[in-house]
C-alpha cells in the first residue's frame, strides 16, 4: 500500500524567488495528508543564500538539483524530472499553495485511471492572501473536449499536474520550447497516445499566487514571436492541425500586443470564471 501511495513532487526554483513565499509553498507540502516520498527541488542556477536557507529549514525530504542557470523553465524541469525516484510526480510551484488533500486525491485518481499519462485541475488564483480567492483558471472536464482544446490553447493547468514519470520520458521530457513547455509536451502525448492521455479533474487543488508580473510576461513582441515560433513548429511536427496553426497566429498571437489592461481583460474573459462558493478554501 505504501508502494501505491508513494509519489515525488518537482519544484522548479528560480534566483529571484521570495523566500517567505517559498516557505509557504513548502508548508502547503508539509501538510498534505498523503507526505510525499522525495521534494526534487530544480535550481535555475545556484539560489542565493536566504533561498538555501529556507530550503534548509524545512522538514521534507528535499533533494535539490542544480544546473548552469538562465536555461529556461523546459531544460530546469527536465533535469529535476530525471531526478525523480518515483513513478508518479506532483507538479508545484515555488510560489503556490497545494490544499491538504491534493496529493492523496490526484495520487488516488492515477491509480484507478491507468490509461492517463498526466492530470491536473482547476486553480483558484489569489493575490496576497489565500482566503481572499480572485477567479478560477478552469480547464475541460470531458475527453473529447479536452482534446478539442488543446488544438487551440493549453488545455491543462501545469502547476496543479500529476504525471507520470515514465510516459513523460519515453515522449522525451520536458524540452526548451520558451512559454509552452508544458503545453507543447501535452501535443507530443496526445499525439502518440490520444485523448486518454490527458485529464482534468474538477475540484480546485492548488491556490496560485498572481499580480502584474505573471500576465506580464505572456505580453509583448518577446511572448508573441516566441508563441509564434512554438505554433509553426508544431505544424510543421504534425502536433497542431495547419487550421489551428493559422487561426491561432491570427488571432491569438496580435493579442500579446494589447495594452496590458486589454489584454488582462481578453485572456480573463477565455481561462478564467468566479470561484465557486463551495471550493473557496479559507
Amino acid at each position: 500500500m505504501e508502494h501505491r501511495s508513494a509519489y515525488a513532487v518537482l519544484m522548479p526554483l528560480a534566483p529571484w524567488e521570495a523566500p517567505e513565499i517559498l516557505a509557504e509553498a513548502l508548508e502547503s507540502l508539509q501538510h498534505q495528508s498523503l507526505p510525499p516520498k522525495q521534494v526534487v527541488v530544480s535550481c535555475d542556477g545556484t539560489p542565493p543564500s536566504p533561498l538555501h536557507r529556507c530550503l534548509a529549514a524545512s522538514a521534507l525530504p528535499i533533494e535539490l538539483v542544480f544546473g548552469p542557470g538562465s536555461e529556461g523553465v523546459g531544460p530546469v524541469l527536465a533535469r529535476g524530472l530525471l531526478h525523480c525516484s518515483e513513478e508518479l510526480v506532483l507538479r508545484c510551484d515555488a510560489d503556490d499553495l497545494s490544499v491538504p488533500e491534493r496529493a492523496a486525491r490526484q495520487v488516488s485518481w492515477m491509480h484507478q485511471h491507468l490509461e492517463v499519462l498526466v492530470m491536473s485541475t482547476p486553480i483558484s488564483e489569489f493575490m496576497d492572501r489565500p482566503d481572499q480567492l480572485l477567479l478560477q483558471r478552469w480547464v475541460p472536464i470531458d475527453p473529447e473536449e479536452i482534446s478539442r482544446v488543446a488544438r487551440l490553447r493549453n488545455p491543462l493547468n501545469h502547476p496543479s499536474v500529476i504525471l507520470r514519470r515514465s510516459a513523460v520520458l519515453a515522449a522525451g521530457n520536458y524540452r526548451s520550447v520558451p512559454g509552452f513547455e508544458d503545453y507543447e509536451l501535452w501535443l507530443r502525448l496526445l499525439a502518440a497516445h490520444g485523448p486518454s492521455a490527458l485529464a482534468n479533474l474538477p475540484e480546485t487543488l492548488v491556490l496560485a499566487r498572481v499580480g502584474p508580473a505573471h500576465l506580464g510576461r505572456r505580453h509583448g513582441w518577446g511572448y508573441a514571436m516566441a508563441e509564434a515560433r512554438f505554433l509553426l513548429q508544431s505544424g510543421c511536427r504534425g502536433l497542431l492541425p495547419v487550421w489551428c496553426v493559422i487561426r491561432s497566429l491570427l488571432l491569438r498571437v496580435p493579442l500579446r500586443l494589447l495594452p496590458h489592461r486589454f489584454l488582462a481583460d481578453v485572456m480573463g474573459a477565455i481561462t478564467r470564471r468566479a470561484v465557486p462558493e463551495g471550493q473557496r478554501h479559507d
